[in-house]
C-alpha cells in the first residue's frame, strides 16, 4: 500500500524525551516500512525516518503551550500536506489534529484518524480551561462518518457515535526496555508535571507511607504555576526527589526497571498512558487510579493495583477497597509487603503482559488490517 502518515509539528520524530504521540507514530511508520509498504511521513524536517519524509517546517516548533494555542501553526502544517495529496496515496493515516478532518473531507483519498485525546465531559485539563473541548467534540461529531481508530475502549465513551473501525492500543518496541527481574527500593513517577497527571497525589502517598519517590519530569511553561504551588516545596524533604526529564532510552529503561513500583495517580480519563506499559515492560508493577484506559492496561493484583480515585467515582470492585490517596497508600504497602517470591512473580507477569498485548508488531498488523478494510469500503 501507498500510505501517508501525519504527525503534529511540535516534536521531531523520533522524540528525544517527552512525546507519546510522536513515539507511537514513529514506531508505526517504521513498522509499516519493514512490512514492505510505501510510506510517506509528514512531520518536520529534523525528523529521522526510513519512510519518505515531507514537511513544511524545517525544524520542530517546540512542545510549548503558547504555540499549541495558536491555530495557525497547526493549520499551516496540515494544509501544506493535504493540498497536494490527492491520488498520491491509497490511504492517509492522520495523527496531527482534529482540524485535519476539514481538509480530509476535501480529498478523495480515504483517511483514517487515530484519536489521541480525551472527549469525556468534566475533564479538568487545558482543553477545559480554554473551552476547547466542546468545539473539538462538535468538529468530531460533524465528521462522525469518517473512519476512526480509538486507542482504548474507554476513550470512546466521550463520543460513542463516531464511526470507530477498531481500538488499537499504543505499543512499544520491547527490546528497548530491559527486563529487570529484581527491581529496586524506590517508587518512581515519570511524565509531564501537571494537574491532570496527579503528581501531587503521588507525592502525598509517598510522604504518608515514607517510601521514597523519584520523579523524572518534563515541565511545560503552562504548568509552571501548578509546579510552583503544589510540587516544588516537597523537594526540601528526603522523601521526594526530581531528576528532570528522561531523554535517553537506555537511561529511561534503567530508571523504570530499578524501581519497586510506578505510581500513576491520574486525575483525568487519559485515553492510554504509554508510560504504564513502559514500566511494566521492565518488570515494574503499576499503581494507578481507575480512570481512562487504566482498567484495560493493568491486570489488578497481577501487574500492579488499580485504585478508585474517590468514593464518589467507583469504576470497579478492585482488590484495594480504600479510595483516593488512602487507596494509593494501601496499594503501595501491599507491594512493599509482598514476599520476595510473590513480588518477583509480579514482575515476570508485568513483562509477559506487555509481550502479549502491547508490542509494535501487534499494533502494526492491526493498523494494516484497518487500512485494508477502509480502502476496500472506499472502492465500493
Amino acid at each position: 500500500m501507498r500510505i501517508a502518515v501525519t504527525s503534529p509539528p511540535w516534536i521531531p520524530l523520533p522524540p528525544y524525551g517527552y512525546g507519546g504521540i510522536e513515539r507511537v507514530v514513529t514506531n508505526l511508520t517504521e513498522g509499516l516500512v519493514k512490512k514492505g509498504h510505501q510510506v510517506t511521513l509528514f512531520a518536520t524536517g529534523d525528523s529521522q525516518t526510513s519512510a519518505k519524509l515531507e514537511y513544511l517546517y524545517h525544524h520542530a516548533l517546540g512542545n510549548h503551550l503558547d504555540l499549541k494555542l495558536n491555530p495557525y501553526f497547526i493549520v499551516d502544517h496540515i494544509y501544506h500536506f493535504y493540498k497536494n495529496t490527492n491520488h498520491k496515496f491509497d490511504i492517509i493515516h492522520d495523527n496531527s489534529s482534529e482540524l485535519a478532518l476539514y481538509f480530509a473531507d476535501m480529498v478523495t483519498t480515504p483517511t483514517v484518524t487515530t484519536l489521541h485525546g480525551t472527549y469525556i465531559d468534566g475533564t479538568k485539563d487545558l482543553l477545559d480551561k480554554y473551552r476547547f473541548m466542546n468545539t473539538i467534540k462538535k468538529t468530531l461529531t460533524e465528521f462522525k462518518h469518517k473512519p476512526f481508530v480509538s486507542i482504548s475502549d474507554t476513550q470512546r465513551k466521550g463520543l460513542p457515535d463516531l464511526n470507530y473501525i477498531k481500538t488499537i492500543y499504543n505499543s512499544i518496541i520491547l527490546h528497548e526496555f530491559d527486563f529487570n527481574q529484581l527491581g529496586g527500593k524506590n517508587m518512581v513517577w515519570m511524565g509531564r508535571i501537571n494537574y491532570t497527571k496527579g503528581v501531587d497525589l503521588g507525592i502525598e502517598a509517598a510522604e504518608k507511607t515514607k517510601h521514597k519517590l523519584v520523579l523524572a519530569s518534563y515541565l511545560d511553561h503552562g504548568d509552571i504555576p501548578y509546579y510552583k504551588t503544589e510540587i516544588e516545596s516537597h523537594f526540601a524533604n528526603k522523601i521526594v526527589s526530581n531528576i528532570g526529564e528522561m531523554k535517553n532510552k537506555k537511561t529511561k529503561s534503567k530508571f523504570l526497571g530499578n524501581a519497586k513500583l510506578f505510581l500513576f495517580p491520574i486525575r483525568w480519563d487519559e485515553p492510554f498512558g504509554i508510560v504504564m506499559i513502559e514500566a511494566m515492560a521492565t518488570g515494574t508493577p503499576v499503581i494507578a487510579y481507575a480512570l481512562g484506559s487504566v482498567p484495560e492496561v493493568i491486570k489488578d493484583g497481577q501487574t500492579g493495583f488499580i485504585v478508585n480515585a474517590s468514593s464518589d467515582d467507583i469504576r470497579g470492585n478492585w482488590i484495594v477497597k480504600k479510595t483516593g490517596v488512602q487507596g494509593l497508600c494501601e496499594a503501595v504497602e501491599r507491594i512493599y509487603s509482598l514476599p520476595q517470591d510473590k513480588y518477583l512473580e509480579m514482575r515476570k507477569a508485568c513483562r509477559s503482559h506487555v509481550e502479549k498485548h502491547f508490542t509494535v508488531d501487534t499494533m502494526v498488523d492491526k493498523y494494516i488490517k484497518v487500512f485494508e478494510e477502509v480502502i476496500s469500503k472506499h472502492k465500493k
